[in-house]
């Protein structure tokens, strides 16, 4: 059903959309296995794990940015 040879490290600053579909396709494949491997549910594996991807990327700045100004 899945795929599961990516490991989803890496640097994602400079991620191709074939390095980002790898990355969405192991975690959609994590969340099949996590939940019994449940057939037909595709689909919603890979939305889930597209969410889950883009909340990652949203919530990742660089630490620099989190130490503020410190002029």
């Amino acid at each position: 059903m899945w795929n599961a040879s990516n490991d989803g490290s890496g640097d994602r600053q400079n991620e191709t959309p074939d390095d980002r579909a790898e990355r969405i396709r192991q975690r959609a494949y994590e969340l099949w296995e996590a939940e019994g491997r449940q057939e037909g549910r595709t689909d919603e594996y890979w939305k889930r794990a597209e969410e889950l991807i883009e909340d990652e990327a949203q919530t990742a700045y660089p630490p620099s940015a989190s130490r503020g100004n410190r002029t």
